[in-house]
């Protein structure tokens, strides 16, 4: 899956107040990092390029995750204005980290 398709998905779940494009592509590029780095921390010399398939959608729902988190500040339980809201994940690496297995080689 392209960069582009991976922002039109994420534009399309985020629905009509999806942020700007680049604000969106730098969070795909963070979470691809961090995908890159935890699954192949083990082995960095197999590391590819870009995301592999298996988590490009792990990719997409990071990134989705990273915009709802933004200004609760690593909380998993908000309260305002006596709306209750509670969090999975605390921010989009936790996601990551919880979702992509870290790749090993004996």
């Amino acid at each position: 899956m392209t960069a582009n398709e991976k922002l039109a998905m994420v534009k399309t779940i985020m629905g009509p107040d999806s942020p700007e494009d680049e604000t969106i592509l730098s969070y795909l590029n963070l979470a691809k990092t961090e995908i890159l780095q935890w699954r192949f921390s083990y082995n960095e010399a197999d590391m590819p390029d870009d995301v592999p398939a298996a988590y490009e959608m792990t990719q997409v729902y990071a990134v989705v995750n990273g915009f709802t988190q933004r200004g609760v500040e690593g909380q998993s339980v908000s309260i305002e204005n006596g709306i209750h809201r509670h969090f999975d994940f605390t921010d989009m690496t936790r996601y990551i980290r919880q979702n992509v297995i870290a790749y090993a080689k004996v």
